[in-house]
Order: structure tokens, then C-alpha cells, then sequence
């Protein structure tokens, strides 16, 4: 049995909760049928990004699961979206797709306020995001750390021969990923419309 996500979405509580949830609703019913467990998953990223915090938890969730992951980028994978592709145990890209990487940042409301200490809590906290970002995309690619934090501070976009060049991207698809759709049930993430399950006959 595999399970494919379509991932075309912001990254945000709702759409983490949302790919965690049918994660484990597959895991469970490949644990109960003894004979069709889940033996992939493969999950299709377009996204332009949104909560760092999010994406983070989606890259642990990820990378604990002992089962093999496929991610593959379809049209853009921006900002937080990142850390979900670099969670894949094998990660692809069609040819046309972009990949943009940068640090954390923090839209703040100006007509609050807000003293040196906020500020500064701040600043922090988008530092250890920026951080845990560079260290997911460092253990993917097999760069050091330092490299893709100027990478990252710097902010790039890439296209996919250069995210393969990086080695971000394993492989440059040229042909259909999925040639048997036998077994294989899908959820569709498309904000704002609620994810839509669909699964196919065996």
C-alpha cells in the first residue's frame, strides 16, 4: 500500500495537521492489514511556504517514520516548504520546478509595541529557526553547515538542475514517477479547501 499527498498548500497548522493526520491514519490500517502494509510515501510539494515552526515539525515527523519517503517538487518549493522536500529518503523534482531558500523572518504589525525585550525574543527565536532550517538542508545535501547557512542568510532561488547540482534534488524526473496506481490512496492539500481523500481500488 502507498500513500500519496498532494501537497499544494501554505505551510501552516492546519495543513501539517492535515498531512500528520492521514499519515498515521495509513499507518494504522497498514498495521491492521498484516499482508498490505504502507511501504511508501510519496508526497508532491508545491508550495510558496508560510510557518517555519510548521515545516519544522512536518521535517522530525517525517525523518522519525520508518517507512520510505518520497518527496517531489511540481512547481515551486519555497521557504518552509523546503524542510518538508529535504524530510524525503528520495527526492525528486520535475524539471521546471524552483526551489527558494532563506532565513526566517518576522512580519510585525507597527502600529503595536514593542519593547527591547520583544525584540530581542524575536530576533532569537528566528535565529534557531534559521538554524534547525540550515541543519535539515545541510543533512540532506551533505554540506557543511556553515556553507548552507551563508546559502540561507544570503537567500537563493534555484532552479532544479541547480537544487541537483546542490544536492538538494536526487533526480530530475522525465517521465511519470507513479506508473501503477493500484493500492494507492491519496489525499489532496489545497488551501483553503479542505483536504479531499481519495483512494483507489486494489
Amino acid at each position: 500500500m502507498k500513500a500519496l499527498i498532494n501537497f499544494y498548500a501554505a505551510v501552516t497548522e492546519g495543513s501539517i495537521n492535515d498531512l500528520i493526520g492521514f499519515i498515521t491514519q495509513q499507518t494504522l490500517i497498514g498495521i491492521q492489514q498484516e499482508n498490505n502494509p504502507l511501504d511508501e510515501i510519496i508526497i508532491q510539494i508545491s508550495s510558496s511556504g508560510g510557518s517555519s515552526d510548521h515545516g519544522l515539525l512536518a521535517y522530525n515527523y517525517l525523518k522519525q517514520l520508518n517507512i520510505p519517503k518520497t518527496t517531489i517538487g511540481m512547481g515551486n518549493v519555497d521557504s518552509a516548504a523546503v524542510m518538508i522536500f529535504a524530510a524525503g529518503d528520495r527526492r525528486l523534482t520535475m524539471p521546471s520546478c524552483r526551489f527558494v531558500l532563506h532565513e526566517a523572518l518576522t512580519s510585525m504589525n507597527m502600529g503595536g509595541s514593542f519593547n527591547g525585550t520583544k525584540i530581542h525574543e524575536i530576533a532569537n527565536l528566528n535565529e534557531r529557526i534559521t538554524k534547525d532550517y540550515c541543519h535539515a538542508i545541510s543533512k540532506a545535501t551533505g554540506k557543511p553547515l556553515k556553507v548552507v547557512e551563508k546559502k540561507v542568510r544570503d537567500g537563493q532561488v534555484m532552479s532544479s538542475s541547480e537544487a541537483k547540482d546542490y544536492g538538494l534534488v536526487q533526480e530530475i524526473l522525465e517521465n511519470p514517477y507513479l506508473t501503477n496506481l493500484s493500492g494507492l490512496n491519496i489525499l489532496m492539500i489545497n488551501n483553503p479547501q479542505r483536504p479531499q481523500v481519495v483512494q483507489a481500488n486494489n
